[in-house]
């Protein structure tokens, strides 16, 4: 399947002011220029955005119960009361668990955590886990990154508990009757930033309690490390307080103190110096999602508290083992997934599968995954005897969390944000969800809205030339993430050449990629599926996003592509190992409407006609293509009749904007050996001539229909009319009697000479439109 095409959005900036600000601030305008298209219009934003602000934070007592949360706090630390921190079993949750854990244990609290496990309690506060609680001698517990959505939990929980939720989650319309609630999205909270993880609201509750109590732990800023792993693990957007937060969290990182931190950066292959978001992403929180989303997350809050090396070495190789075969497991989920999506009669509007078994920890990566692939909202149940849990990801234009509350009627459990949800339902009303979440995002998104955009904050301009010096001033604008994504440029016209798979699955590609002077490396995680539409020698538009590459000692730029773009884009599947009604069939369940072309629109084969999909196809014939109207998607099914240059030629005035060549060698095997009956040669007709008089021996006369019905390998109606031209036969109302026979050349037959000719012709550009390149075909296209 071709991905879809991207729309490309151009940012544009001001290069004199870009430069001004350059020369003020000592950097590069590519730099500064990016900063003026992302809203910093004057030097002291950019300096703050870049080397961070002496006064970075929001005093935390603007949060909405504050000072109620930090009053009880310090009570229970000072009567020794039980505390006990209750976080959920992502990484946002485990640092968050962690963080408020070694604060209040520094400062002398009795204090545990306590994790759900996801698979038999699941997300959030549970009635059973609370009573347990509270009759493990607890009188305190306090939420981090869940709870908000706990209304039922709460109201039920036992008398002696008194309950303090923090959470950054969306807040629900009715709010649980909890001691305190801290969670800036709350209507009435007086705190500025809105977006923090719920770790950085854990983090801005031991503010509080510092600010509160000063000199208490002098080293309690220490933890911006934990702080920064799950803000970034969480995907907020890293900008205010997240952004000052993760950039002094990563360089903690590389001093940390917290030894099972260190353990974990070594079991991860994670640099120990320069350390970036992306070490985070790639890295780090898979493998403490990991064991969250396979047996239980409580290990690793076990891991990040502990002052024990050994302990440490042995839970981080233990998550290494959880993520590998939590790998395994999505690789398997994914190819379910895709057989269920094999057996869907289209791909469109939403995905929403279910199956029996479904690991439900890692769902939610799968479901991420399709995302990617079809860029549509997605949604992966997994059923478990007469429940189901589901985990849901969408694209931009799609408010998730609304959609699914517009089916809270039929959920028992649902939470989340505006790209990213979960949901609990009983297993007989998965259809029914299935049927309104479709319905639901077909009425609120257009057309338009599933296509995928991709912002380009620079086409790159001269010689081609991005240098060393170059990246490492964009550098600068680390941490990227949500809402600062890092970068992306472009070359117009690029060459590009050498093209081929990469890694254990081949599911990457790699190319070489020259522009003006300069030639780099260019590497496309996941998008081996491009490499029908790659060739060499092709110009093409490459956006990308330029890094640094150390390899044997050597430092060199390499471009990692995000989108390759053509006017025209021609995929070539006639070397496919597949059948073209197979590819048909695959293109047809992702896209709404496919031009087809075939040699005879009235003469369709039963794959064709009877395809569960031919109301997505409209069907042209070669014939016809002066007169056709061309959508964008076009798909060649047939050889052309014609040299395929012309047609595509045709269908690139006509509007056409990807076109699909499914024809293949067999189709030319099976066309040639038709010509060769249809326009006999010598051989053919000596074949020809043979089976009629034997036939004749047997009986006075033959019909013609019946004969080239029966004798179709050998003899064509072309082949009876050159004998009859011969006068071997007579033919008159379709019967065949025997004529004189007399000595001639085949040359005395005009049809046989004309045929001679067509045949040559049409041998050419069956072989031609077989043989011509990509390049060849594209070529003057642009």
């Amino acid at each position: 399947m071709i991905a879809k095409q991207r729309i490309w959005e151009i940012r544009e900036y001001d290069k004199y002011k870009a430069g001004c600000l350059a020369a003020e601030l000592g950097i590069s305008p590519l730099v500064t220029g990016i900063l003026l298209e992302r809203g910093l219009t004057d030097t002291q934003f950019m300096r703050e955005f870049l080397y961070g602000s002496a006064t970075p934070f929001h005093d935390p007592f603007l949060m909405k119960d504050m000072d109620k949360t930090v009053a009880r706090l310090e009570r229970a630390i000072a009567d020794g009361e039980k505390i006990t921190v209750y976080g959920d079993y992502d990484v946002d949750g485990i640092t968050a668990s962690s963080l408020l854990y070694i604060y209040l244990q520094r400062r002398g609290a009795c204090v545990s955590t306590y994790i759900p496990q996801r698979k038999s309690e699941g997300y959030g506060l549970n009635d059973e886990a609370l009573q347990n609680i509270a009759e493990a001698g607890t009188t305190l517990v306090v939420t981090v990154d869940c709870g908000i959505s706990g209304l039922h939990e709460v109201e039920n929980a036992p008398k002696a508990l008194d309950i303090i939720i923090t959470d950054h989650h969306t807040v629900p319309e009715q709010i649980p009757p909890a001691y305190a609630i801290i969670n800036p999205k709350q209507a009435d909270c007086r705190y500025p930033f809105k977006d923090l993880s719920g770790v950085g609201v854990a983090f801005k509750l031991c503010q509080a309690l510092e600010q509160k109590t000063p000199g208490q732990m002098p080293t309690w800023q220490d933890l911006t490390e934990l702080t920064a792993l799950g803000t970034v693990a969480d995907i907020v957007p890293l900008v205010g307080e997240n952004r000052e937060l993760v950039r002094r969290g990563l360089n903690a990182m590389e001093n940390t103190s917290l030894v099972g931190l260190r353990a974990l950066i070594k079991a991860s292959g994670c640099p120990e110096t320069g350390i970036a978001a992306d070490n985070i992403g790639f890295g780090l929180a898979p493998r403490l999602n990991a064991v969250g989303r396979l047996e239980h997350a409580q290990s690793a809050v076990e891991l990040l508290v502990t002052n024990n090396p050994q302990k440490a070495e042995s839970i981080a190789a233990e998550l290494n083992r959880e993520n590998a075969l939590r790998q395994e497991i999505s690789r398997k989920i994914m190819e379910d997934a895709e057989a269920l999506l094999a057996q869907e009669k289209h791909i469109d509007t939403a995905i929403v599968l279910a199956k029996e078994g479904w690991h439900q920890g890692v769902i939610g990566i799968v479901a991420s995954r399709l995302v990617d692939k079809y860029h549509l909202p997605t949604i992966l149940i997994s059923i478990d005897g007469d429940m189901a849990k589901g985990s849901c990801r969408s694209i931009p234009a799609l408010n998730l969390y609304e959609a699914i509350a517009a089916e809270s009627d039929i959920l028992t459990q649902f939470g989340g944000h505006h790209q990213a949800a979960g949901l609990t339902l009983p297993a007989a009303k998965v259809q029914e969800f299935r049927e309104r979440f479709r319905a639901y995002v077909a009425a609120k998104l257009q057309p338009a809205d599933y296509l995928p955009h991709l912002v380009v904050d620079c086409v790159v301009p001269g010689n081609g030339e991005i240098t060393i010096k170059d990246l490492q001033q964009l550098q600068l604008l680390e941490p990227c993430g949500c809402a600062n994504m890092p970068p992306i440029f472009a070359f117009r016209n690029a060459l590009l050449h050498n093209h081929r798979t990469m890694g254990k699955e081949h599911q990457h590609l790699q190319f070489v990629l020259d522009k003006g002077d300069y030639s780099y490396r260019c590497v496309m995680w996941n998008s081996a599926n491009l490499m029908p539409f790659l060739f060499d020698s092709m110009i093409a538009d490459v956006a990308f996003q330029p890094k640094i590459n150390v390899f044997r000692d050597e430092t060199t730029v390499q471009l990692h592509s995000v989108s390759v773009e053509q006017g025209l884009t021609l995929g070539d599947y006639r070397s496919s190992s597949h059948s073209k009604y197979t590819l048909l069939q695959a293109l047809g369940r992702t896209h709404n409407l496919l031009d087809v072309y075939v040699a005879e629109a009235a003469q369709l084969p039963e794959q064709l006609e009877h395809s569960p999909l031919r109301q997505y196809f409209a069907i042209h014939s070669y014939s016809d293509l002066a007169n056709s109207s061309s959508c964008t998607d076009v798909v060649l099914l047939d050889i052309p009749t014609q040299p395929v240059s012309q047609v595509i030629g045709k269908l690139k005035e006509q509007g056409a904007k990807n076109i699909f060549l499914l024809y293949q060698n067999r189709d030319a095997e099976q066309l040639l050996a038709r010509l060769a009956v249809d326009h006999p040669k010598r051989e053919m007709m000596v074949a020809a001539y043979s089976k009629v008089m034997e036939l004749f021996k047997r009986q006075p006369q033959l019909q013609l229909q019946q004969l080239v019905r029966d004798y179709s390998n050998i003899i064509s109606e072309n082949a009876v009319k050159i004998m009859e031209q011969l006068g071997f036969i007579t033919v008159k109302d379709d019967i065949i009697k025997i004529g004189v026979i007399n000595p001639c050349r085949l040359e005395d037959a005009p049809l046989f000479n004309s045929l001679q000719q067509e045949r040559q012709g049409l041998e050419t550009v069956y072989r031609e439109n077989l043989r011509i390149s990509q390049h060849d075909l594209l070529r003057g296209e642009r």
